[in-house]
């Protein structure tokens, strides 16, 4: 049976549901059952999430893998990836996306997420109507477009249909206390949608 090497770059519950996507195309394929599992059994698998952050120091991609880490230790498959690193016209297939982004300069995205910012503030960008997502900005509210590029994803991904599960939540410096609160809103929206 094919399957993820133990030494592969994924985490234990990502693993795992790289086995299981796996196993059930290679069922479809060679004609075997394919059946659905049951509910205890997606009670335990939890949902596919992506967390894009968006950085110019790294404290949005800190704050991302702790997400990933909490949400993963809680069944579901979380995948983290750099702005920089994703094709934006594949957003839309994603089905709860979770956005963690700081804002640079003049309200401006950091580097890595400029071009994921500009495609959702054009008129290329798709329509994310089977999206679920939310957004987390770090801000320094010492500057006067505080939290604008977390504002401009929120407003852009709802302009596109994706349905907000959890408000937006602007943090200032001091960022612990609101992503903690972040992370409470979004795992008890997660239960809602599971």
């Amino acid at each position: 049976m094919l399957s993820i090497p133990p030494n592969a770059p994924f985490t234990p519950e990502q693993v795992g549901w790289l086995n299981g996507y796996l196993a059930a195309r290679i069922q479809v394929q060679s004609g075997g059952p394919s059946t659905a599992p049951t509910a205890s059994e997606a009670s335990t698998t939890g949902l596919p999430i992506t967390i894009l952050w968006g950085s110019q120091t790294g404290n949005s991609e800190s704050l991302a893998k702790r997400a990933a880490k909490s949400l993963g230790s809680k069944g579901h498959q979380v995948t983290v990836t750099d702005m920089a690193q994703v094709e934006p016209q594949s957003l839309p297939q994603i089905e709860n996306l979770f956005i963690i982004t700081s804002t640079y300069g003049d309200g401006e995205p950091p580097d890595n997420a400029a071009e994921l910012h500009e495609y959702l503030q054009s008129d290329k960008a798709a329509s994310f109507e089977n999206t679920n997502y939310t957004v987390l900005g770090l801000g320094d509210s010492e500057y006067p477009d505080f939290n604008q590029c977390a504002k401009d994803f929120d407003t852009a991904l709802e302009k596109r249909g994706a349905k907000r599960i959890t408000p937006l939540i602007e943090s200032d410096v001091d960022y612990d206390e609101p992503f903690d609160q972040w992370l409470a809103d979004i795992t008890e929206s997660l239960s809602a949608l599971a």
